[in-house]
């Protein structure tokens, strides 16, 4: 009986540590998973969940992407914050990424996600979805 008990409360806390969705950043405290750097922009902000349920956070959308080229991790999720919507953690698939120099993202590639109901009209030419935008990291 004792032995079923464990069992059952090991799979209990497997399923709890293996999270599929973001977690909050703690600006201010959490460091890049990429650069080390603190993060402390709240319009910037991304995560990577791993295919383990390891949450990897950065300080700029530009260290996830390079984080992803360089490394290649298995990730069962990837999620960044939209300019417009500050401390938000948003699928990157639900997103639009503009590159423009109206946005100092903290690494300097002045890049910024949107919602895709909130781009900025002006910003049309400089618009990326999320395959467009990695297709551009490669030039």
């Amino acid at each position: 009986m004792k032995q079923q008990i464990l069992v059952i409360l090991a799979l209990v806390f497997l399923a709890v540590g293996c999270t599929e969705t973001p977690e909050p950043i703690n600006f201010g405290k959490d460091q890049c998973s990429y650069c080390k750097m603190t993060i402390a922009d709240a319009k910037y902000g991304s995560e990577l969940v791993t295919d383990k349920g390891r949450v990897q956070k950065y300080d700029a959308l530009e260290c996830m992407i390079n984080d992803i080229k360089a490394n290649d991790p298995a990730y069962s999720g990837l999620y960044a914050i939209a300019f417009n919507k500050p401390k938000t953690l948003i699928s990157v698939d639900s997103l639009l990424f503009v590159i423009s120099p109206n946005y100092k993202s903290p690494m300097g590639a002045n890049l910024a996600s949107f919602t895709r109901q909130n781009v900025p009209k002006l910003e049309a030419d400089n618009t990326y979805d999320w395959e467009g935008l990695l297709d551009k990291f490669d030039e």
